[in-house]
C-alpha cells in the first residue's frame, strides 16, 4: 500500500500560534499492488519458462499441489512433454506434425545446455518453451537434477496430468489422439527397471549407496518414463536421494 500525509508545516504553526492551529494528519490509503483475488490467478500457467529461482526454491514451489480429488473448475488434463537435449531438435518437423491440432492438450519443456540459443520461430510449438537449465553429464548426478528441474516447471502447470521424459532423437510411434487416450485410461506410471546381477547392473553398486539404498534394491533400466502427477510431486519434493 502507499500511504499519503497531509501535514500542516512547523513554519505555519509559529506563524499562526499553537493554540490557534491544529495539526492536520489525513491519511490516504492507494493500493499499488493489485493483490490476486480470482481462481484464475492460481491456476493460469506461467507466461514465460524463464524464471530467477533457484533449484531449491523451484523444486519446493512446485512441490505444492492440491489434496482434493475434485477440482472446482474445468480442468482439462495436459501430457507435459519433456525434452531433455544438448541443443538442437533435430526432428522437431515430426514432433510439429504431432502436436498440430491438439493444443489444449499438451505443454512442452526443453532443457538444453545453457549455452545453446533456440531460433524456433514464434509458430513453432517450441517457441520460448526453454526452461533455465544447467549443464548436465550422463551417469552422473547432474542428469537426474536436470530431470528433476523439468518435472519442477512442469508441474507449476495445474493441468499437466502427466509427464513424459524424451530425447532429441526420440519419435512419437503413434499418432498423438492415440497416445493421449492410451495414457487417460492407464492407471499406471511407466518406467523401466529390472534386476541385472551382471556387470552392467549390480556391478554398478556402490557400498557408499547404503542404507539409503542396498544392493537387493539396486535395479537397472531405461533412463525415459511416463508418469502421473502424483509420483511427479513425490520425486520433486525427494531430499534422501
Amino acid at each position: 500500500f502507499c500511504i499519503a500525509f497531509s501535514v500542516i508545516s512547523l513554519y505555519m504553526i509559529r506563524y499562526f500560534g499553537v493554540h490557534s492551529v491544529v495539526t492536520a494528519i489525513q491519511p490516504s490509503f492507494q493500493q499499488c499492488i493489485e493483490e490476486p483475488t480470482s481462481l484464475e490467478h492460481w491456476i493460469r500457467p506461467p507466461s514465460n519458462l524463464l524464471h530467477t529461482m533457484t533449484d531449491k526454491e523451484l523444486f519446493w514451489r512446485a512441490s505444492f499441489g492440491p489434496r482434493m480429488k475434485k477440482y472446482p473448475f474445468t480442468r482439462v488434463p495436459k501430457i507435459a512433454f519433456l525434452f531433455l537435449t544438448k541443443g538442437p531438435l533435430p526432428l522437431a518437423p515430426l514432433w510439429e506434425r504431432f502436436f498440430k491440432g491438439h493444443k489444449g492438450l499438451y505443454s512442452i519443456y526443453i532443457h538444453s545446455l545453457p549455452s545453446y540459443q533456440a531460433d524456433f520461430p514464434s509458430s513453432s510449438v517450441f517457441y520460448r518453451r526453454q526452461i533455465p537449465s544447467q549443464i548436465s553429464e550422463w551417469g552422473k548426478p547432474s542428469m537426474c537434477d536436470a530431470e528433476r528441474r523439468l518435472l519442477a516447471n512442469a508441474l507449476l502447470d495445474v493441468s499437466n496430468e502427466w509427464f513424459v521424459l524424451v530425447s532429441e532423437s526420440c519419435i512419437p510411434l503413434y499418432n498423438f489422439s492415440v497416445i493421449y487416450h492410451y495414457i487417460l485410461k492407464s492407471k499406471y506410471s511407466f518406467i523401466g527397471a529390472f534386476d541385472d546381477p551382471g556387470p552392467y547392473g549390480r556391478g554398478r553398486y556402490n557400498e557408499n549407496m547404503a542404507p539409503e539404498v542396498n544392493i537387493t534394491q539396486w535395479r537397472k533400466g531405461s533412463q525415459w518414463y511416463e508418469i502421473n502427477r502424483r509420483l511427479a510431486i513425490y520425486i520433486v519434493e525427494d531430499t534422501t536421494f
